[in-house]
């Protein structure tokens, strides 16, 4: 076993029988039971990579790990906005897990640098209201988040839902942005992604 301690975080580089990846989730899952018996310790996440060939293989599964602890940080994030009594995600998990949350997280990385070339409405829209305290980024997540439904999205944000209304109507006829179109709203749901990652 190797171990490395970076900063705030520990990598484990562990040698595993043949069933690696279901031993690693398994001490994952011992690490986080460990972690919460521990007094005033802060929040431990846990993420473990696929079980590799060779240690030269290494860094691609250490990688993977660590965006796996990403994925899990962003469904924490999203569960803190739903409504009380929710169940908390899980602290540990291994890449496939948490498969689709990597994969937009390896997706929002790759056209991060694109879209701060690029211009348009939802870019100034973002930008600007960022700048103004991000009340309309948040309404936005809430309704994405919701699936378009303005009630839930409201009941998500502790608003009435005329108060989410205008302020999806303010997106529109002040920046042009109009959500009922397909394309727009992947643009958009790319834009508050990349800018919660930002925040």
């Amino acid at each position: 076993m190797r171990v490395l301690r970076e900063s705030d975080r520990v990598t484990l580089l562990l040698p595993v029988a043949a069933d690696g990846d279901r031993e690693a989730r398994a001490l994952a899952r011992e690490l986080d039971s460990l972690a919460d018996t521990l007094p005033d310790a802060p929040a431990v996440r846990i993420g473990a990579g696929h079980q590799v060939a060779s240690p030269l293989d290494a860094a691609d599964s250490c990688e993977r790990a660590r965006l796996v602890v990403r994925a899990l940080r962003e469904r924490e994030a999203r569960a803190a906005r739903m409504p009380a009594g929710t169940a908390p995600p899980p602290r540990h998990a291994g890449p496939d897990d948490v498969a689709e949350t990597v994969t937009v997280l390896t997706v929002l990385d790759a056209i991060g640098p694109l879209w701060e070339r690029h211009g348009g409405p939802v870019q100034d829209m973002v930008r600007a209201d960022l700048a103004a305290g991000g009340e309309l980024v948040r309404s936005l997540t809430a309704y994405l988040d919701a699936g378009g439904d303005v009630p839930r999205a409201a009941q998500l944000l502790v608003l009435h839902p005329n108060t989410l209304r205008y302020r999806l109507r303010r997106v529109r006829e002040r920046f042009g942005v109009d959500l009922d179109d397909p394309d727009t709203r992947l643009v958009v749901t790319l834009a508050v992604r990349l800018a919660q990652a930002a925040i």
